[in-house]
């Protein structure tokens, strides 16, 4: 099988099980590990974060028959409570951020959503890394000090934030992959010092030792950068989106943000300080602080605007934030947060919300703010919560 063919099945198999012969041809891919570095990356990122389908018991019993291939494999295994992990539950008396949300002119009696289930408690930090030689280590709080050397580069762990030490002596780049599951965040520090910080469902792949005349990162998903300064050596980003042509943000030193989920309509650059110049194939755009690049999914040109770059940094400072923000594009947020399902039961297209939360706060009393507004009303069974308009009075 060709790479995009290999691709192609994988995006599928994030939405739907595969039929039987799919399903033979990449247990075959899988097994004769005859495929380019970079799609290991990405085999173990659907397998083990991708939502439950509809047919879950189908695609379990799928990621089940994977799994078996994937231990005679040269691309290990992790433990399979990577695939619906449950996020941990908050401690009794942690005192939250105020929450807010604009109402309409009228109050009436607060609406509460009709949850069945215990609250879905937030993400928290974990992640999955992996190793040049493809063994995977699981970051959490079982995984702390001293975890790995690769090369002249020693791996550290230590409160949800992983560190490389090293020096670049080394002749050949050893690659290592991050990877947060839905509802997962994580940190780290690579070894020229730059700080990445991961939202959930992202992966970014890099040398544990910069040993080349540039700094070069993959990245899906959405990740903020810290970037140290080295003006012999720039740092540039591939930005990785299924099926989307690729996108490279070049750097000297500067602080940004890059959003580019397989699931939004546009992929955004956000430039917090210094410069960056964002280019896809023969289109570029220069950057300066304050502002962001977007371009659609499907292709086009840059559209350069003023960025709301609280809004954009919400997530990195353990908020939604949302300012006239569509209910879809709230719920896409939450869905990948609390690793849920969502669905629409009737038009929310013109549904806007503003407001903010803490993202340490259990769905459930988010989605009661939600609510407050009289505009959308959500019933929650298990994983899966369904959203309606409600009607004007």
């Amino acid at each position: 099988m060709t790479v995009a063919e290999i691709r192609q099945l994988l995006e599928k198999y994030k939405h739907q099980p595969l039929s039987t012969d799919e399903l033979e041809q990449l247990q075959q891919a899988v097994a004769s590990g005859a495929f380019e570095e970079e799609i290991k990356a990405d085999i173990l990122h659907t397998l083990y974060t991708q939502a439950a389908p509809p047919a879950e018991w189908a695609q379990e019993d799928q990621a089940a028959m994977l799994q078996q291939v994937l231990q005679t494999a040269p691309l290990q295994p992790v433990r399979k409570r990577w695939m619906y992990a449950a996020a941990a539950v908050l401690a009794a008396g942690i005192v939250t951020s105020a929450v807010w949300f604009m109402r309409r002119p009228a109050t009436p009696p607060q609406v509460v959503a009709a949850v069945k289930t215990n609250p879905l408690a937030p993400g928290s930090n974990k992640a999955m890394l992996i190793l040049a030689d493809n063994s995977t280590i699981s970051l959490d709080s079982t995984h702390s000090g001293s975890l790995a050397v690769q090369g002249n580069t020693r791996i550290s762990n230590t409160n949800g934030a992983l560190t490389y030490k090293g020096n670049n002596d080394d002749q050949q780049p050893l690659y290592n992959t991050v990877v947060t599951p839905r509802g997962g965040q994580y940190q780290l520090t690579l070894a020229d010092g730059s700080r990445i910080w991961l939202n959930a469902a992202s992966s970014i792949r890099f040398p544990a030792a910069f040993t080349g005349k540039e700094r070069l990162v993959e990245v899906t998903g959405e990740v903020y950068f810290e970037i140290s300064r080295q003006a012999n050596k720039p740092f540039r980003v591939k930005v990785k989106t299924p099926g989307v042509e690729e996108m490279t943000v070049t750097v000297l030193g500067t602080s940004f943000n890059v959003m580019a989920y397989g699931d939004e309509q546009a992929i955004r650059t956000t430039l917090v300080d210094g410069a960056v110049q964002v280019t896809r194939g023969s289109r570029q755009s220069l950057l300066k602080p304050g502002y962001q690049a977007s371009i659609a999914s499907n292709g086009g040109t840059f559209e350069t605007t003023e960025a709301d770059i609280e809004q954009t940094l919400a997530w990195k400072e353990g908020k939604f934030r949302f300012r006239n923000t569509n209910i879809r594009t709230i719920m896409r947020q939450l869905a990948r947060w609390y690793d849920i399902a969502v669905v629409y039961d009737g038009n929310v297209s013109d549904i806007d919300l503003t407001g903010v939360i803490s993202r340490r706060e259990d769905a459930g009393a988010l989605l009661k703010a939600l609510e407050t507004t009289q505009r959308v009303k959500f019933t929650v069974d298990g994983r899966t919560i369904t959203a309606r308009p409600v009607a004007p009075h």
